[in-house]
C-alpha cells in the first residue's frame, strides 16, 4: 500500500513543530517576563507595574506616583477623591531626576501655565491651558492636548525666543512669529481657528524676504510670491492661474 503523505506535507509539520520548540526554548533561555523581575528597592511593594509604559504606579496618601523600571521617580501629582490628578505636580527625567515638565491639573486636565524643559533643565516651552475648555476636536480623548488656551512661547537652548503665539481652546489664533537663533524673524502671520489668514511672510536667515502668501478669511491660499536671496522676484502664483517664474 502506498503512503498518502507527501514530502511537502511532512516538511510543513516539522517546520511548525520546530517553531513551537523554538518559542518554548526561548522563554526558558531568556528568562521570565518583566513583571516577575525583582523591583528596585526605591519602588514601594504595593506599586503595580504597567507593561505599556514601563512604569511602576501607585496612588496613596493623596498622590499619584510613577517610577521608571530603573527605580527613579518620574511622576508626582496630587489626586482628588475621584482619583484624578488635581493640583500642582511634575514629571521628571527617568535618568537623572531633572524636572522636564511642571504645572497644575484640575480634574485630570492641565490648567494655567505649564513649563516644559530641555533634558539639561533649561526652559523649552511655556504654554497656558484652561481646564474644560476645548474647541479642537481630537481623534482620541486626551488630557495632554486640546485645551491649550492663552500665550505660547518656545525657546532655543540658549534662552532666546524661538516662537510665540496664542491659543484659543486648542486652536492657534491671532499673530504668530518664529525666529532664527540670532533673533531675526523666520516667518510671521495670523491664524483664525488654526487656519492661516491674511498675509504671511517668510525670510531668509539674512533677513531678506523669501516668500509672501495671501490667505482668505476661511484659510484658502489665494496667492504666493517667492524671491531670490538677492531680493528679486522668483515666482508669482495666483489661485487658478499658472505660476509665472523668472
Amino acid at each position: 500500500m502506498t503512503s498518502t503523505s507527501t514530502p511537502t506535507k511532512d516538511n510543513s509539520i516539522w517546520i511548525i513543530i520546530g517553531l513551537l520548540l523554538f518559542v518554548v526554548l526561548s522563554g526558558i533561555v531568556f528568562g521570565p517576563c518583566k513583571g516577575s523581575v525583582e523591583r528596585p528597592q526605591s519602588v514601594p511593594k504595593d506599586a503595580k507595574y504597567d507593561k505599556k509604559t514601563n512604569h511602576y504606579q501607585q496612588t496613596s496618601e493623596g498622590f499619584f506616583r510613577e517610577w521608571y523600571e530603573n527605580g527613579n521617580l518620574v511622576t508626582l501629582f496630587p489626586v482628588n477623591q475621584m482619583g484624578l490628578s488635581d493640583g500642582v505636580g511634575k514629571k521628571l527625567n527617568y535618568l537623572d531626576g531633572i524636572t522636564i515638565m511642571e504645572g497644575k491639573m484640575v480634574n485630570g486636565e492641565r490648567d494655567g501655565l505649564w513649563k516644559f524643559y530641555f533634558s539639561d533643565g533649561k526652559l523649552y516651552i511655556e504654554q497656558n491651558y484652561k481646564a474644560g475648555y476645548r474647541k479642537k476636536q481630537l481623534w482620541i480623548l486626551t488630557a495632554e492636548l486640546g485645551n491649550e488656551n492663552g500665550a505660547y512661547f518656545r525657546y532655543f537652548r540658549n534662552g532666546r525666543l524661538n516662537e510665540k503665539g496664542f491659543f484659543d481652546g486648542g486652536l492657534r489664533t491671532g499673530d504668530w512669529v518664529r525666529y532664527y537663533p540670532d533673533t531675526k524673524v523666520e516667518e510671521k502671520g495670523s491664524y483664525l481657528e488654526d487656519k492661516k489668514i491674511g498675509e504671511w511672510f517668510y525670510y531668509y536667515p539674512t533677513g531678506v524676504k523669501e516668500a509672501s502668501e495671501l490667505y482668505s478669511e476661511s484659510g484658502e491660499l489665494l496667492s504666493r510670491n517667492t524671491y531670490y536671496p538677492n531680493g528679486s522676484v522668483w515666482c508669482v502664483m495666483r489661485k487658478n492661474q499658472p505660476a509665472v517664474c523668472q
